[in-house]
Parts: structure tokens; sequence; C-alpha cells
């Protein structure tokens, strides 16, 4: 670039003696009509109009534009042509000088007075010293030349091209169908050389020039008769009016070998070819404009477009006047073809521009080409021609589309290297130097009294429970043995300002308070898929000088994993079963089952089935998770007590609860998930089990079934050894850290940060980010108020059950009155009775008692607007009795699921007998009810 601004400035320095000094744009302004014509002859470009103004503003545009090289070649036109130009800076002594020398050489040469005149305005504006008497003889020579032409041309009735043929009009005779007509046609002779006409007598030349005029008129005569006998009668394209017409307005000049059709016509012709939007007829072309259709790639998307087919004029006439079948068809495609080639290059090499500052965001192929043309096809219009100004825009439009996408990319990526070694995430902890114990043995083995007996003698501690219920029987514990301990659990806080001790569920820990010992128990829920990451995040996380887990031995290689990944101190304590536990040969019918035994089942409906059953001959007590904590305490209470025989539970008897069992039976071997239907894990047989035969009540505990395929799989798993568990661990950030991702990510939507931890967070150590679907649910809730993110991370923590309406519609009406910032009141539940009186009835009660669990667990978070708490309390202990009434009950009757009405006493069908007639013998179901 540099050398050719010198070059440039070089020629722009020599240009200005030509201008008397002043720069080409204004110097050119002084150059005679005539001169700047020679210029544009002299660079080839013959198709300019000669208007002087038009001209001076052309050679403006081609010198600033042009490259160094056209502006050489005006330079050398000056410099060789010697010209000067007219203007007010010529002085008049210049003008004498010139005219003085100019009258001296004329002197010298024999011309005439024409002659004379002519060289005179040759070399008006010529400088005085570039005028010799060889520039003027060569000049005459060449006048003379032009005088000999004028004279012939006047002579021969026509006139000298460019290409020194003579150009003449000649009249010539049409005869076609009935007609007769004479039209004047433009002819040109051979071209004469310059030598020729220069040397030549002009006599000789008129001869000669005049013979060859006659031969061309007759031979385009002989043409035009040959030509008219060869059209088709009937014509397949045109009618005798319009070929008749057609050879009239033909023009008298044209470059064309066949008479040129009227334009109506031949558009007619043509659209019988090819659906043409548009159709342009020039000298040599015809302009078809047609509409095309393209699919763009990636996309399902089609844009239409108009393609220009550029036809060879003369071609399509030869076709036509042949009377030839011709078709556009292979023109279009070819055409269609190299124009959508080059436009999905154009659009190919948009995309990869696009896609590369796209980058960090991952777009798929299909997303990055429908964000472009989101921007494109609008500029596009309809010639689908991505011009360079078009193409910066898109990349301008789409950069500024992905903005604030990519500030938010590389904010999340500086996070993610802010967290990804996640036990840096609990400061304190990190800070203390603390010790690992960990309790490992079956069931009924002391492991958790023996960590109990240390967190009592302990100045300070925490003791994590896995339930609300063991976290109130540790708190009770704790302050029986004379330690102060306060209760912390979702649904309830007691506190004692002067607590040294604290008894928590596990979701409940607080990270910020610091103690001497801190016991988790049942540390293999590490493993569980909704709620490990709660047992995680407390290993790593909590200030405790010694941390003291307590779980089944397949725990072991997890927490020694965990253990090194901490770089802390691990201590193993193996603990033995007190008492043997022994498998039963035969399946144990239900009628001869006997007081002490607990009946394990998989769901509250076939709880609640054997329940009925048992209660014909036992008194019984039910356990199942949709109990309130205290419904579950006061049922084990009873069955601990004597005041029931048999206790019928789900596996939420296995967590910890001490109950004098004597025999485990049971009632199947497979549960439904919350995914898929399975058999039971060993490790599930050896934790169920394991509450048979409670060290101090019972010298032996035994395993049953209620069947023979039960059975087989109890004996089949009980003595496998449980699988161990393995990492990586689920975490889950708490509240900090959720309050530190939206500081980073500007983000308020705690759904967005939720799935940015999960899908996005990489660990160095043995972990991965939890997949909390339920919380996921809850915040998509919350997200739709306008709430604070503290706010929101509460409520979506909040205890829910998503399945049920009722509490939904309960949880939607507090987040509202907490966005509005009103007082939520607690409604009073209305009940039908003591008890209640169907299965249905039971499970609305129950849900009653998870609303009041989740008021009382908002009211301890937003304390200033769930001002109810003594009424929900209240009304919790009411249901609660409602509930246990209800249980103690041998039977409660089923109701039809789709009218409510109470059906028979142990009827297997889920609808009553109107409701099938109804809905059912009617669709072809051939008497078949639908099952229970």
């Amino acid at each position: 670039m540099a050398k050719k601004n010198k070059k440039n400035t070089k020629i722009n320095q020599r240009i200005r003696k030509y201008f008397d000094d002043d720069p080409f744009d204004i110097g050119i302004e002084r150059v005679e009509s005539k001169t700047l014509s020679e210029l544009f002859g002299a660079l080839g470009i013959y198709d300019i109009e000669h208007n002087r103004d038009l001209m001076i503003k052309t050679l403006r545009m081609i010198w600033s534009e042009a490259d160094s090289e056209i502006r050489r070649d005006i330079l050398h036109f000056f410099e060789n042509e010697g010209i000067i130009y007219k203007g007010d800076k010529v002085s008049e002594q210049h003008h004498f000088d010139r005219d003085a020398k100019i009258e001296a050489l004329l002197s010298e040469l024999d011309v005439t007075p024409e002659e004379a005149t002519r060289l005179r305005e040759a070399f008006s504006t010529i400088r005085s010293k570039k005028i010799t008497i060889e520039k003027m003889e060569s000049k005459l020579r060449h006048i003379r030349f032009e005088i000999k032409k004028e004279v012939l041309e006047k002579e021969l009735e026509g006139f000298f091209d460019i290409d020194d043929s003579l150009e003449f009009n000649a009249s010539l005779k049409y005869k076609i169908y009935d007609q007769q007509f004479h039209k004047i046609l433009t002819l040109n002779t051979k071209p004469y050389s310059y030598e020729y006409i220069e040397t030549e007598p002009f006599e000789a030349i008129v001869e000669k020039i005049g013979a060859d005029k006659v031969e061309i008129v007759k031979a385009k005569q002989q043409s035009i008769e040959k030509f008219i006998a060869s059209i088709k009668d009937p014509h397949q394209y045109l009618t005798h009016e319009e070929i008749v017409n057609s050879l009239r307005s033909s023009p008298p000049k044209t470059m064309l070998s066949y008479p040129l059709i009227t334009p109506k016509v031949l558009r007619k012709i043509i659209n019988q070819k090819i659906d043409a939007k548009a159709i342009d007829i020039h000298d040599e072309e015809l302009l078809i404009e047609v509409v095309q259709s393209l699919e763009l790639p990636n996309s399902q998307r089609v844009v239409e477009y108009n393609l220009d087919l550029h036809v060879e004029l003369n071609g399509v006439l030869e076709e036509i006047w042949n009377a030839r079948g011709f078709n556009f068809d292979q023109i279009l495609n070819e055409y269609k073809s190299e124009f959508e080639k080059a436009f999905l290059e154009e659009l190919e090499a948009l995309v990869a521009e696009c896609a590369s500052y796209a980058n960090l965001l991952n777009y798929e192929k299909e997303e990055i080409y429908n964000k472009v043309y989101d921007f494109l096809l609008d500029q596009l219009g309809i010639h689908l021609t991505i011009t360079p100004k078009i193409y910066r825009k898109t990349v301008r439009r789409f950069l500024y589309s992905i903005q604030e996408e990519l500030i938010k990319k590389q904010r999340q990526e500086l996070l993610a290297r802010t967290i990804r070694d996640f036990k840096n995430l609990f400061p304190i902890a990190r800070d203390m130097k603390r010790k690992l114990t960990l309790h490992i043995g079956p069931t009924n083995s002391g492991k958790t009294y023996t960590a109990m007996q240390r967190l009592k003698d302990a100045d300070t501690g925490y003791y994590l429970a896995p339930l609300r219920l063991l976290a109130l029987e540790g708190y009770e514990n704790l302050n029986s043995m004379g330690v102060d301990c306060s209760l912390i659990t979702g649904e309830e806080q007691l506190i004692n300002d002067e607590a040294t001790h604290i008894s928590s569920t596990i979701e409940m820990m607080n990270f910020d308070v610091d103690v001497d010992v801190c016991v988790i128990d049942e540390v293999q829920m590490i493993d569980d898929r909704d709620r490990g990451w709660a047992w995680a995040n407390a290993i790593i996380g909590a200030p405790a000088k010694e941390i003291i887990m307590t779980g089944s031995v397949n725990a072991k290689e997890a927490v020694i994993a965990l253990a090194e990944y901490l770089g802390e101190e691990l201590e193993i304590i193996e603990f033995e079963r007190k008492n043997p536990l022994e498998v039963l040969d035969h399946p144990v019918h239900i009628e001869d089952i006997k007081p002490s035994t607990a009946v394990v089942a998989f769901s509250r409906k076939d709880v609640l089935k054997l329940k009925q059953r048992l209660s014909k001959t036992f008194s019984v007590s039910v356990v199942y998770g949709n109990l309130s904590p205290e419904v579950r305490r006061e049922e084990a209470r009873r069955f601990r007590e004597g005041e029931t025989q048999v206790l019928v539970a789900t596996d939420a008897i296995a967590m910890g609860m001490n109950l004098p069992i004597k025999t485990i039976l049971f009632s199947k071997a497979d549960k439904f998930d919350g995914i898929i239907q399975r058999d039971l894990f060993p490790s599930e047989i050896h934790q169920i089990s394991g509450r048979a035969g409670r060290y101090g009540l019972e010298e032996k505990g035994y395993v049953g079934a209620l069947n023979k395929e039960t059975l087989k799989v109890i004996k089949k798993n009980f003595h496998k050894e449980a699988r161990k568990i393995a990492t990586p661990f689920k975490v889950m950030a708490n509240l900090e850290h959720i309050k530190l991702v939206s500081s980073i990510l500007e983000e308020n939507s705690l759904e967005e940060i939720l799935n940015f931890f999960i899908k996005n967070m990489e660990f160095s150590g043995p972990f991965y980010a939890a997949s909390l679907d339920d919380m996921l649910e809850a915040s998509k809730i919350v997200d739709s108020y306008n709430l604070d993110i503290a706010t929101k991370y509460h409520l979506a923590c909040a205890p829910l059950t998503l399945k049920s309406p009722y509490i939904i519609t309960a949880y939607e009406t507090y987040i509202h009155a907490l966005e509005k910032q009103e007082l939520v009141h607690y409604q009073r539940p209305k009940l039908n009775g003591d008890f209640a009186q169907t299965s249905q009835e039971l499970l609305m009660a129950e849900d009653m008692v998870k609303e009041i669990s989740l008021y009382l667990w908002l009211s301890y978070r937003f304390s200033d607007y769930f001002v109810d708490v003594d009424k929900a309390t209240e009304s919790r202990y009411i249901l609660n009795r409602y509930i246990e009434k209800t249980l103690q009950k041998t039977e409660l009757s089923q109701t039809c699921k789709l009218c409510s009405a109470v059906l028979p006493t142990n009827s297997k069908y889920n609808i009553c007998e109107k409701c099938f007639r109804k809905n059912y013998t009617r669709r072809g179901t051939g008497g078949r009810r639908p099952r229970s």
C-alpha cells in the first residue's frame, strides 16, 4: 500500500504541470470537449456519452478510484499529445507567442486556407514550445486524409464507420404473402485501409466503393428473399400479420442475424415457454426475470427469489423464425445452479464467521443457521444476493444479539473455575483441623449408640438425622441425659438459648456453626438418588473438630474416598450385631402371624389393605411415609408399649426406629423406586431385616415373608454382600453458593441457577451436581413471582408434595402473599366426624397435615408474614388425632374414583356399578371392569 501511494504522489506532481500547477480535479475543467473525447478513446472507453459535464465527472471518478497504472495512462496521454489547456491562468503573452509560432510554421508549408484553419485549431491549446514543424506535418497529413474522407462520404452518400467500412442506406424490397413494401436498411461495405484511401486516386476509390455497394445491396436483397422463402406457413409461433409487422418494424441497422420480432409478440411467445415475471428486450440479449424457490440449509425455511436469465436474443430469434421447439429449461437450471451455488458459498462463509464469534456458546448447527437467517433474510429482498454491506450488517446484528449471552457464558466459565474444587466452598470447615471417624456395622450393633455417647460428652455438638422423627428422638435423648439441646427441622424449631448441642435433620445443617463433635447418622444415604447430596455436603462442610459417621458396611470405601479427597485423618471402627438374625425356612401365612411382628409393604395402599386384614385378629399400628412424624411416632409408641400387637409399615422403619420387633415379614420383595418397579437390593433387605430382634428385648430376630415367591427373593439376597457405594457423589449448592452464582451471572431465575449448577459444574473431586427434580419443579413456580433469590431458594426448599393439587394450591397462595408482602393466615380445615370413613378422606387429612408442615416450615423463615403458628400447630394436633383414630379402625371404605360413592367392603374394583354401566359398557370393553 505504501509503494502504491508513493507512485500516485509522483504522478499527481507530474500532472500538475499540464494544468498550470492545479490538481487534476481543477485542471480538467479547462480541457476542451474534443480533447476529453480523445482521452476516453485513448483509455479504451467508448460507451461514454460525450457530454462535457458527464465526461469531466467521470474522469474525476476514474482518477480518484483508479490504481497507478490508469493514472499513468492519463499522464502519458497529455505528455504524448503535448496538449495545453485553455484557462484564465494562460497569459496573453503566451497566446501571442503560440499564435506567432503557428503562423511562422504555416508559412513553411504548402497548405490550402481550409487546411491552415484546421491546423490553427488543432494547435490552439498546445504550448508553443511543443509545437514543431514535424508535428504540424504529421497533423497536416491527418487533416488531408479526413478532408478526403469527407468528400468521399458526400460523393458515395455514406459515412466511414469506426472500422473503416462505408455505412450507407439502401432501399430493399420485401414481398411476402399478398404484400409488397420497401424498407430502408443500413448496410456496410468491407473495410478500406488508411493507406488505400490516402494513396489511391479519388475517382478510382469512388468507382471501387460504388461497385461494392451495388454488390452488397444485391446480396442483401437475395438474403431477404431467401429468408422470406424459408418462413414456414403456417408458422408455429407467428401469424401472417405478426410476420409482416415484424419485418416492417425491424430497425434499419442491427447486429442481429434475424429480423427482430415486435416486443409484444416476442414476450407472448417466451411466456409460453417459461413462467416469467418480467421480460426486457435489449439490443442483443433478453433479460428474463423468473421466480424461484430455495430450501435453506439446516432449516425448515424456504425463500423465493428473482433470478435473472441473460439469453442471447439472436439465438431466440433463430429458434422462433425457424419454428424449432426451443425451451429454457437447461438455461434456467444452469443459471439456478450457478446462482444458488454462489449464494450458498457466501452463506456458508457468513455462518462460519458468525459461528466463530459464538464458539463459546456451543450452539447446534441448526441454531446458528436460523439465527443468521433471522438477521439476513429481511435484508436480501427479492434478489437473494449477499452484498458486502449486507454481509457486514448481518455479522454486526448477530454479534449484538449474542452479546449478553456471551458475557453470561464468560461469567459462567469464571464461576466454574472459581468453585471447581467443591471443598473450598466451605471455608470454616477448611480452616479447622478435622478428624473423621466412621462407625460401620449392621443394624442393632450399637454403632449409633456409641456415637451418641461421644456426642453427649462433647462440650458442643451437632446430631444430623435422616428423618425429623429421628432428629426429635435425638433431641429428647440428649436432653434426658442432661445435655441442653435445641431441635431444628424443616417444620419445627425448639430453640434453647442455653443449648450446647443441636439435633437437626441433615438438610437443615448450619455450616456457619462450629462445634466439637458432629454425628452424621445413616451415612450410607450418601448413595440416595434424591437426598444423597445432603450427606456429601455435610461430610465435606460440617465445621466440627471430629466428624462421627454411622452407617452400613457398604459405605466404607465411599467414606475412605472422601477422606482422601479432603486430606483428613480417618478412623474406622467396625461393629458386630449384638444378637443373631435368622431367616425363616417357610413363609408365614397371614392367619399365622404372631404378636411382636412387623409386616413390611411398599405402598400406602398395600399398608392399609394389610392393616384391614390383620385388624380382624390383632390390634395394629401403622407406619408409612405419608403420615406426619407425630402420627408415626404415636403409632410406634403404641406398638412399643404393647397397646398394639402387630406393626404394618413401609420401609420407613428401616431408618433407626427402635421397636420391640421379634419378626420381620416381607409382603413383597419388590418396590417402585420412583422410576421403575424393581426387586429389593440386598442393602435394603439388610436394613429392614435388621430391625428384628432388638438387642435387650429379644435374644434372636427372625426374617420371613408372607408367600413363597417373596421368601425366595429374601433368602437369595439376605446373605449377599450389599453393593459397595462408589464415587462420584452428588453434591448440591446451599444458599450461599446460590447467592454466589446469582451475583456472578447477574441472574435472578432460580431455575437457571440450579440448571447451571447441575449441568455446568465440573469438580476436581469425586462429585457431580445433584439432579434435584423436585427443587427444579418448585423453582419454576417461584420464578414466576417477583422475589429476591434468597426468598426463592427458601421457597424451593420447602417440603412439597408436587403430585398433590391441594398442596400446590396452598403453596402458590403463600408465595403470592409473600410477593405482595401480605400477612398469611392459616385457615382451619373442616373435618366430617372424628375419623375418616374412607381411604380418600384419610388421604385428604394427610395432605392437610402436610399443608400445616409447609406453613410452619415457612413461618420459621418468614415469621413476619406467617402469623398463625399457634393456630396451625393446634390444627396439626387435631388432624393427627383424627388420623390416629382412623388408623385404629378395623376397616376403611373405598370410594368410586369417578363419583366418590362408597364401594362395597373388599370390592376388587375401583368404580361403582353405576359408573361402570354409564362409562364402560358402551365403549366395547366386553364387560370388563378396570382393575383397582
